[in-house]
């Protein structure tokens, strides 16, 4: 049994509402096309992925063209919203041998709403059993990206107070 509710003495009993409150039922069949152009064909740099609220779908959102950068990636994740993104990162290995390797970036900016965070997390494992062969990130700032798939340290940002200090 469920204790009765009482009306919230701030609010009146009001109910908040908020938007982009979405949870994600499938993945949409196109991703998994876009995917495999990108894993197979190396047709695309990057994917980013949104989960639609109309469909509670992950669909396709962003395809970067193969000429795109890290760069462009970092400018299309949105600075409020939580996305999946797929990119494929070039680079030489020490013995000077091109090679390349497909990352899952899970992007959690600080400022999403908990709604989206939420979804997105629950979303994961769907999408997970579609997007194979890919190795696991979770970054919530542009220079976390850069840090994870590039292997270089992260730049520090001058700031007034650490992520430690709360």
């Amino acid at each position: 049994m469920s204790a009765p509710s009482e009306n919230h003495l701030k609010t009146g009993g009001e109910q908040a509402t908020f938007a982009n409150k979405s949870l994600a039922g499938s993945v949409d069949p196109e991703c998994e096309k876009v995917f495999q152009l990108l894993k197979i064909r190396r047709k695309h740099r990057f994917l980013v992925y949104r989960i639609d609220p109309d469909t509670e779908a992950v669909i396709p959102e962003i395809i970067g063209p193969r000429e795109a950068t890290l760069k462009d990636l970092k400018v299309a994740l949105p600075e409020n919203d939580s996305r999946y993104a797929i990119y494929d990162h070039e680079f030489t290995t020490y013995d000077g041998r091109p090679t390349n390797k497909l990352y899952f970036i899970s992007w959690f900016p600080p400022n999403a709403t908990p709604y989206s965070k939420m979804a997105y997390t629950q979303a994961k494992s769907h999408v997970r059993e579609v997007f194979t062969g890919v190795l696991d990130l979770l970054c919530r700032t542009p220079a976390e990206v850069e840090s994870m798939v590039t292997g270089e340290p992260e730049e520090e940002e001058d700031q007034e107070f650490g992520d430690d200090d709360f």
